[in-house]
C-alpha cells in the first residue's frame, strides 16, 4: 500500500532522514520506536506531504506521492493524520468538527455527514457529547474527538504522531482503547509512541529509529525480547521495566 524509497528530508544543513525505505502493506499496523529526534515523526509528516520531501520517492497505491499536485489533493484524503495536540476547532461543537472536511472537501451532503459522525463517535464512545465544545472536554476526549474527525474522511491508512504524549497518564487508556478497536477491525496504521506494551500488543511490526535511519524491525516479540541491534538493546534497556 505505502512504498518509501531512499527517503531523504533535509532541513537546511541537518539532514534528518537518511535514505529511509519501506513497506507498509494494507490492515498492517506498523509502530516506529525511537529516541526523541531520531526522525519518526518526520518520516510521518514525509508520507502524509505535511513536508516535502528532499529526495527519494513514496508510493501510495502504486501512484507515486511525489509528484502532481492534482493527484497528491486525491491522495491526501485517503490518509487521516492524529497528531500530538488535537487541533480542533473550539468555536465549534464536537458535531461540526467532525463534519466540517467531509462536507467542505468531500461535497457530501450535511445529512449523510451526520450520520456518519454520530457512528464515529459511538465508535469512540462519546456519543453524548456531539453538542459539546472542545474546550469543555478532557485532554482524552478531544483526542478521540480528533480520531472520529479523521475518520469522517474514511481514510485507508491512519497515521498516528505520539497521540497520547500531551495527555495526562489516566487518559492514555482511554485512546489506546479506540486504535486498538481500529487495528481489530483492519485499518492500516503507522503509529509514533512510546507505549511500549501497547506496541508490543497491537503492532504486527515494530520500527526502531535512531539518528535518521531505521536501524531495526521486526515482530514486536522479537524486537522487545530478542533485539539484534546494540542501539536497539540500549534504548529498550532505558525505556522498558526490568
Amino acid at each position: 500500500m505505502i512504498e518509501v524509497k531512499n527517503l531523504k528530508k533535509k532541513f537546511g544543513n541537518d539532514l534528518v532522514l537518511k535514505n529511509i525505505s519501506l513497506e507498509i502493506n494494507d490492515n498492517e499496523v506498523v509502530v516506529v520506536i525511537g529516541p526523541s529526534g531520531s526522525g519518526k515523526s518526520t518520516l510521518l509528516r514525509c508520507i502524509a506531504k505535511l513536508e516535502n520531501v528532499s529526495d527519494g520517492k513514496i508510493f501510495f497505491d502504486d501512484i507515486e506521492m511525489t509528484k502532481e499536485k492534482e493527484t497528491l489533493r486525491d491522495l491526501r484524503g485517503q490518509l487521516g493524520m492524529v497528531f500530538q495536540h488535537f487541533n480542533l476547532f473550539p468555536n465549534l461543537t464536537v458535531l461540526e468538527n467532525i463534519i466540517l472536511a467531509p462536507i467542505l472537501v468531500k461535497e457530501e451532503k450535511r445529512a449523510k455527514a451526520i450520520v456518519e459522525a454520530r457512528r464515529l463517535l459511538a465508535l469512540v464512545n462519546l456519543q453524548e457529547k456531539e453538542d459539546a465544545y472542545p474546550n469543555s472536554l478532557s485532554g482524552g476526549q478531544q483526542q478521540r474527538i480528533a480520531i472520529a474527525r479523521s475518520l469522517a474522511m474514511h481514510p485507508k491508512v491512519m497515521l498516528f504522531d505520539e497521540p497520547t504524549s500531551a495527555l495526562d497518564p489516566e487518559m492514555v487508556g482511554e485512546v489506546l482503547n479506540v486504535m486498538k478497536e481500529l487495528a481489530h477491525e483492519g485499518m492500516t496504521m503507522i503509529i509514533v509512541t512510546h507505549e511500549m506494551g501497547f506496541a508490543r500488543q497491537v503492532s504486527d511490526r515494530v520500527l526502531f529509529m535512531d539518528d535518521g535511519h531505521i536501524i531495526e524491525e521486526n515482530r514486536p516479540n522479537e524486537i522487545f525480547d530478542h533485539p539484534q541491534h546494540q542501539r536497539t538493546k540500549e534504548f529498550l534497556d532505558k525505556i522498558l521495566p526490568n
